[in-house]
């Protein structure tokens, strides 16, 4: 379903993905944990789109710098961050999927997205694909 929204590419996935195990190859090995002291301790005063150009599409090192950022507010302050954000992101990502997808994640028992695509729906906060899908879906006690 994330793939329906708007701005996320595959390549940017592969790309990110690749380069993300072969760091954990090198500077983590078998240990997650140290993988992620390391990659925090990652040098990165110069953009990685400065040294790496267009070739590559990951953002693992733009994360990079973005989680040092984070880690520099403090304790109660990044985790207020960190929770806006990510709720900010789950708003969008649901705004932007369509509510027949999520229908027929209800049917498989759905997803977070798909949940709180509903609660907005219920909320009016989605009211347009709360109009399309009750006219659509179909309850089936049968089963």
């Amino acid at each position: 379903m994330m793939s329906e929204v708007s701005g996320i590419s595959k390549q940017r996935l592969k790309d990110t993905n690749s380069e993300a195990q072969r760091f954990f190859s090198v500077y983590g090995g078998q240990d997650l944990g140290q993988g992620c002291i390391n990659i925090l301790e990652v040098n990165t005063p110069v953009k990685p789109v400065h040294v790496k150009g267009n070739r590559s599409m990951s953002v693992l090192f733009d994360a990079c710098m973005l989680a040092k950022e984070i880690q520099d507010l403090g304790p109660k302050i990044k985790w207020k961050v960190t929770s806006k954000v990510c709720v900010e992101l789950l708003s969008y990502a649901t705004n932007r999927s369509r509510a027949k997808a999520h229908v027929q994640q209800l049917t498989k028992g759905g997803e977070l997205i798909t949940f709180v695509w509903l609660l907005m729906a219920q909320f009016g906060l989605k009211e347009h694909a709360w109009v399309e899908t009750r006219t659509k879906a179909k309850l089936n006690l049968n089963k």
